[in-house]
């Protein structure tokens, strides 16, 4: 990959908060490609936009976020096909041929619709504690080169944009879901980042900074209370 200056990796960065609209700030090809250090100033250019964008939130959320328009949240029926990534990965987990812990409650939906018609994009996987009230949304990466900044702000975008109220409708109403979803309401959405080790960008990443107090990336998991967990 070419190598860029901070001051141009600064200005990808820049343009972007300067449109008002960061909405698509996670699918940026600097944000979902660029693995590696500036050629200036041996900086990763993930730690500069994770300062970058720290330095702009709002009461610890991303700014300029407006709501989804989504009419019906939980559009697709959904069954079992074996396939060997990302969505298979989903499938499994949904499906039950692989197993989160207990304490997440089980899988209700995978990809929670969370653009206009015709944007496909979804929270991968949620699950459902009927004893706590709680859901847990997942942003699932399977065998990715994506860094970890854009996994942290795929999901947080998504986290912000949806009305949870007509979600949870939404969910309890799929026909999927039917005997899933006992509770009536939710009491609180806890965000995850699920990861497998094939993911060897993001996953040497956390484990480099999982106990940092100086890294950006890791102020940003902080700060938007996004735990990211390692799967086989």
């Amino acid at each position: 990959m070419r190598k860029y200056t901070k001051k141009v990796t600064t200005q990808k960065i820049e343009e972007v908060f300067e449109s008002n609209d960061i909405s698509k700030l996670y699918g940026k090809n600097f944000i979902t490609s660029w693995n590696g250090k500036t050629s200036d100033t041996n900086e990763e250019y993930q730690e500069i936009f994770a300062e970058y964008i720290f330095h702009r939130l709002v009461d610890n959320k991303l700014p300029m976020l407006a709501p989804s328009g989504i009419e019906n949240y939980c559009e697709h029926e959904r069954t079992y096909v074996k396939r060997d990534n990302e969505e298979g990965v989903q499938r499994d987990y949904y499906f039950g041929k692989r197993k989160l812990d207990d304490s997440y409650g089980v899988p209700v939906w995978f990809e929670l619709q969370t653009g206009e018609k015709g944007q496909g994009k979804g929270i991968d996987l949620i699950y459902c504690n009927n004893n706590t009230q709680e859901l847990n949304i997942f942003e699932l990466k399977y065998n990715s080169t994506e860094p970890l900044l854009r996994a942290i702000l795929e999901i947080q975008t998504y986290y912000q944009r949806v009305n949870w109220i007509k979600a949870f409708s939404d969910l309890k109403q799929a026909r999927e879901n039917k005997d899933k979803i006992s509770c009536a309401g939710i009491s609180k959405i806890n965000k995850y980042i699920l990861v497998n080790k094939g993911c060897a960008h993001l996953y040497n990443k956390y484990e480099a900074i999982k106990d940092s107090t100086d890294s950006y990336v890791k102020k940003l998991l902080d700060c938007f209370e996004i735990e990211v967990v390692i799967y086989d």
